[in-house]
């Protein structure tokens, strides 16, 4: 019987992440537009429950406050983003001449001939890669608009659903089970969404004013860069420190910007990413480090970047979601850092 449990556990799984792999074009912009609401719905939240007396902040002037808040952060960093490609493409010759002069103190250093950078991008089929940036570009943008529109329904929908959720689970324990379960869920994420979200603000600060100091280019960009990095797991740290270390490299005639970029904003990112935020976050989470990164193998794998960001949350709500049974509690203790788990609900 054990046998066969593990069997059917085994096809369920495997059934479920090929509809995931599959239905990856279906799936994602509605788990995005999940993302949003809960991002605004938060902090639409903290707005509302400060008091100054007896006056609390209407719910639905909070929730305009939200809207406009996140509706500026998002153009901002699309304008970042959008100003920085530009001077990238303009500053791109000097990039390239740098970048040929290391490429061939490199060859030099282990004895065989330097390819030029010409050479490499002849290999690279110009009308393909633009045609591939074009088809990408208009992709976003319709991925954009559907979010939104979902985001916009899951508004709605949000007015109306704990009281069809009471109907469909009816009075009693069951209901206050589940209300319990989805209100540990609602906890644990906003923790870890309010310490990565003021970790990652001050690092990317931080890293903006190492940057500025040592004159890199395209500081604001690459802080903003960082500032979504940090949000990824392990790999989003070494990102954070290689891509600016790397363009300091080829930006400057002598390697001490380099180093300087790499080890002050290296050591500010090891820190704040290995010892500030574990001591801040503790055992809320209390997911096992060895799940945290097979989960961005596996949920990158399948959703890709857009995987990397949402992992942890996943495995968050996957943990305390099968700690609530019998059954499958010994997979959730495997799940946990120190094999402490949230009692099921009675």
């Amino acid at each position: 019987m054990t046998l066969q449990r593990a069997a059917l556990w085994a096809i369920v799984v495997a059934a479920t992440m090929y509809l995931l792999v599959a239905g990856r074009g279906l799936i994602l912009p509605f788990v995005l537009g999940i993302v949003l609401w809960y991002m605004v719905d938060a902090l639409a939240d903290a707005f509302e429950h400060p008091r100054i007396g007896h006056l609390r902040l209407p719910r639905p002037i909070a929730l305009l406050a939200a809207l406009c808040i996140m509706g500026g952060l998002l153009w901002v960093v699309g304008r970042t983003i959008g100003r920085n490609v530009t001077a990238v493409v303009a500053a791109s010759p000097n990039y390239e001449r740098r970048l040929q002069g290391l490429i061939d103190g490199g060859a030099r250093m282990i004895g065989v001939e330097a390819p030029t950078i010409g050479e490499l991008f002849d290999r690279i089929s110009l009308t393909d890669t633009l045609s591939s940036v074009a088809t990408a570009a208009a992709s976003l943008v319709s991925v954009a608009g559907i979010v939104l529109i979902y985001a916009g329904f899951l508004f709605v929908e949000q007015v109306q659903f704990r009281r069809k959720l009471a109907i469909v689970l009816g009075s009693g324990e069951n209901q206050a089970r589940v209300q319990a379960v989805l209100d540990q869920i609602d906890h644990d994420i906003r923790v870890y969404i309010r310490i990565k979200t003021t970790l990652a603000v001050i690092t990317s600060a931080l890293a903006y004013t190492v940057m500025a100091w040592v004159g890199v280019d395209f500081a604001g960009f690459w802080a903003v860069m960082v500032f979504f990095f940090y949000y990824i797991p392990t790999v989003g740290s070494i990102l954070a420190i290689a891509a600016p270390a790397v363009l300091t490299l080829v930006q400057f005639d002598s390697i001490t910007p380099f180093l300087i970029v790499l080890f002050v904003f290296g050591t500010i990112q090891v820190v704040t990413a290995n010892v500030i935020e574990p001591a801040i976050m503790g055992s809320s989470l209390n997911l096992s480090p060895l799940v945290v990164i097979v989960s961005l193998m596996v949920w990158g794998t399948m959703w890709g970047v857009v995987g990397m960001f949402l992992c942890v949350p996943i495995m968050v709500v996957a943990l305390i979601v099968l700690a609530q049974f019998e059954t499958t509690r010994p997979i959730a203790v495997l799940m946990s850092a120190d094999g402490r788990i949230p009692e099921p609900r009675r």
